[in-house]
């Protein structure tokens, strides 16, 4: 099975969990993910988003504390609430328009022309950075970030094509190569290190 055909196999399998719940993940599915780090990064994010319980994150800590000291505070009136008939359809919508959003967004990639991706790192005191890739061939001296007001972020813009998916690292002063710490997605790169994958 090649990655068009997995791609294929991943939107069905996706798309029949709206039918039928828990739907188990056809196994040509996981043996594909296991031999191309591309799809199995498409994978994880799937069941990622499916499961949900990987992306909640705890809250600070006192906020609860800080919010009831708040409507306390407050003179205005508490604000009505919505019917339960009301408001348990508007989260259904949300969730359903929030979910097709992100599975085309992985799974389909739009077919339009061109996009503005701006790529940023902080990086105080070092003298040069380049981000490097396979859009670029590896070449550090193609795509180069500028720091205009010298305060240690790093910043370029790049125009990719739509639908893509690129491996890339930033090398720092020609010698430090890292990969990016905001990309949440990222491969062993064969060297020890890891690339960061940037979906289009």
């Amino acid at each position: 099975m090649n990655c068009e055909e997995w791609r294929e196999k991943l939107k069905d399998w996706l798309e029949s969990r709206w039918e039928v719940k828990d739907v188990e993940v056809p196994v040509q599915l996981y043996e594909h993910a296991a031999e191309c780090s591309q799809c199995a990064a498409r994978l994880e994010v799937a069941l990622l988003l499916i499961d949900g319980k990987g992306l909640r994150k705890a809250p600070p800590e006192g906020l609860s504390r800080r919010i009831a000291e708040r409507l306390a505070q407050a003179d205005a009136p508490r604000a009505m609430a919505w019917p339960r008939w009301v408001a348990v359809p508007v989260a259904a919508a949300l969730i359903v328009g929030i979910t097709i959003f992100i599975t085309q967004r992985f799974v389909q990639p739009s077919h339009s022309d061109t996009v503005i991706v701006r790529l940023v790192l902080e990086a105080p005191g070092v003298r040069e950075v380049s981000v490097v890739g396979d859009w670029n061939g590896w070449d550090p001296t193609s795509n180069r970030l500028t720091d205009e007001d010298g305060d240690g972020i790093w910043e370029i813009e790049l125009r990719l094509k739509r639908g893509e998916e690129h491996q890339y690292q930033f090398l720092i002063d020609r010698e430090k190569w890292v990969p990016d710490p905001g990309a949440p997605l990222q491969v062993e790169d064969g060297f020890g290190g890891f690339n960061s994958i940037l979906q289009i």
